[in-house]
């Protein structure tokens, strides 16, 4: 205290003041990481994606096919069946060509800090926390979806990929430092995370938005640049983002060519999967087409990642929460018009609740109205159209099947003619019961609003149906015991899995996506998706600059007694590795003895 009571009184007070205040000013200086803004840009979407426009023809056969000239796209709105405008596939010589720029501009890239990189998704983000009614609207007329379903599929879910990898991308693809293990004590031991280079993906139809962008995101936040192939039947969106991307590049000051969004048929996939300087492909689709850019990209041995879709079931235990359970499940089916990979496409309920159960549904999937949110009245849309008209004939054929097996069709079964929109392409909400894992429905993806209900008894005769299915990509528990929503849902083979809820792993972006069986195998999301855009190396260095790997002169090339060598050699496996200290004393006893 008396040493206290001096300071105090002495005039070296404000010195040392200041001196603290200077180290804490310089080590905040030294140490904070100051973050780079998002920098606002503005694009005009497309005139089309504005509710009631009328501008084009309503085509009477809408096909994305165009007669005689095979390099034409013909876009249309499947809600309606109104032309779009036609869309040119790109030419294998220009894909080349940007494949090339695409790989010039990533050497750049790869130099750039992981600040620079988060830089660029807030912009991105930015643009899209402002602009989701016209992005909705722009995925709304593509693909005939609904604004709620496009907030929740295509928004929602980007901004979460975006804000997850701002603020954790960069420790997913820290340094990670390894043990060395007792013989290399003296290394450091790390696996660094370095850029692919030029990465591809391959991706489905049903969310055009954010489809295209999530691969962007995860590869250029890993220092590569990417090639988008989109599906052909959303073609006419892809325009709007790619610039929406390369603005967010360029305001930043970065290369456009980082990032290059293709369209096209078979041949343009095909050129990309087979390209030796395509360095990953990530694919999403149906497992028949997954082989094929399997057997594509084997030429060059390029890794893939493939989420080849679900037939997902959801589990649900009399004693669930119904009131909470039925709703997520209405969700899980209407939502896009399960044109989702996740989607609920099975529903096993325990048999006490499953009268009840099918009387809420039979009500409320009989009062689910479909139609086109840009064009239709306000209040009278949930359900939207279907992107594909080329599969309600095996839709039909699969309800039917099950029919005649003995499940009941109390809802739908049948495509719908819309009275306002004739030409659009819409299947009616579906409510099958009954169904057994013999019904064809139960193993074959439908991608369509079709409630398939089965019944069980005990949790071994739910994981029996369940296991009838050769997929096995996400599933759902309900029920009150946690325990048992717990262990049911670990013995699911399947790669999610969710207790008391419905697809809500892809709003948590830390955790990966994937499947196993036939729905695919690898990672996107997550740390496990952004590694796997990485070269994972394995690196060494001295720990101690005096300190390195000596030869021993016994083991030197050329070796003058191999004899005496291996006999060293083996003394060391068991100084090093022998179970007992012992063991190691015993070995490092000989290891001296030898090494006279």
């Amino acid at each position: 205290m008396n040493c206290i009571s001096e300071l105090l009184a002495h005039d070296a007070l404000p010195v040392a003041v200041a001196l603290v205040a200077g180290s804490a000013v310089l080590y905040f200086m030294a140490f904070y990481k100051k973050s780079l803004p998002a920098i606002p840009f503005e694009l005009r979407p497309p005139a089309e994606s504005i509710p009631g426009w009328r501008g084009n023809e309503v085509l009477d056969t809408p096909t994305i096919f165009v007669k005689g000239q095979p390099d034409l796209i013909q876009c249309f709105d499947p809600a309606t069946g109104r032309s779009l405008g036609q869309v040119k596939t790109t030419p294998i010589a220009e894909l080349d060509d940007k494949i090339k720029r695409a790989r010039n501009a990533q050497r750049t890239w790869a130099k750039t800090t992981f600040e620079q990189r988060r830089q660029v998704l807030r912009t991105l983000n930015e643009f899209v926390l402002s602009h989701q009614r016209e992005i909705c609207q722009v995925a709304c007329r593509d693909s005939g979806k609904t604004l709620v379903d496009a907030t929740l599929g295509e928004v929602l879910t980007t901004s979460a990929k975006l804000q997850w990898t701002i603020k954790n991308g960069e420790t997913a693809l820290a340094d990670d430092s390894r043990d060395p293990g007792f013989m290399m004590m003296y290394k450091r031991a790390k696996v660094i995370y370095q850029p692919r280079g030029l990465v591809a993906a391959l991706v489905s139809w049903n969310y055009p938005f954010h489809n295209t962008i999530g691969p962007v995101i995860s590869a250029l936040f890993a220092g590569n640049a990417i090639v988008v192939k989109a599906s052909e039947h959303v073609a006419w969106s892809m325009a709007y983002w790619e610039q929406m991307v390369k603005r967010a590049l360029n305001v930043c000051g970065h290369d456009p060519d980082l990032v290059h969004f293709v369209t096209g048929f078979v041949d343009v996939g095909a050129a990309v999967t087979s390209s030796p300087l395509i360095d990953h492909i990530t694919f999403i689709g149906s497992p028949e087409v997954g082989k094929l850019v399997m057997k594509s990209a084997s030429a060059n041995l390029t890794p893939v990642t493939l989420e080849l879709g679900g037939k997902d079931c959801a589990v649900v235990f009399a004693d669930a929460d119904m009131a909470q359970c039925i709703p997520v499940l209405m969700r899980s089916v209407i939502q896009n018009a399960s044109q989702n990979c996740i989607g609920i496409e099975r529903i096993l309920v325990q048999d006490k609740a499953y009268g009840k159960f099918v009387d809420e549904m039979t009500r409320r999937i009989g009062a689910v109205r479909v139609g086109s949110i840009l064009d239709d009245e306000p209040n009278t849309v949930d359900c939207g159209a279907m992107v594909l008209a080329n599969c309600f004939d095996r839709l039909e054929s699969l309800i039917e099947d099950a029919v005649s097996k003995g499940a009941r069709c109390l809802v739908g079964g049948h495509r719908f003619a819309h009275p306002r929109h004739p030409n659009g392409q819409y299947f009616e909400p579906t409510l099958l019961v009954d169904v057994t894992p013999d019904m064809d429905i139960t193993r074959n993806e439908t991608f369509g609003p079709i409630m398939v209900v089965m019944k069980f008894t005990d949790e071994r005769d739910a994981l029996e149906k369940v296991h009838s299915s050769p997929y096995g990509l996400g599933s759902s528990v309900f029920s009150g015991d946690r325990s048992r929503g717990r262990r049911v849902a670990l013995e699911l083979r399947t790669g999610m899995a969710n207790v008391n809820d419905f697809g809500v792993n892809y709003i948590c972006q830390s955790l990966p996506f994937g499947g196993v069986g036939i729905s695919g195998f690898g990672r996107f999301a997550g740390p496990e998706g952004l590694r796997a855009l990485c070269v994972e190396k394995a690196f060494t260095e001295d720990r101690f600059p005096l300190v390195k790997t000596p030869i021993p002169p016994i083991v030197d090339y050329p070796i003058q007694d191999t004899e005496k060598g291996y006999q060293f050699t083996q003394q060391i496996v068991a100084f090093a590795y022998s179970d007992s200290w012992w063991g190691s004393v015993k070995a490092g006893l000989r290891l001296g003895k030898l090494s006279l």
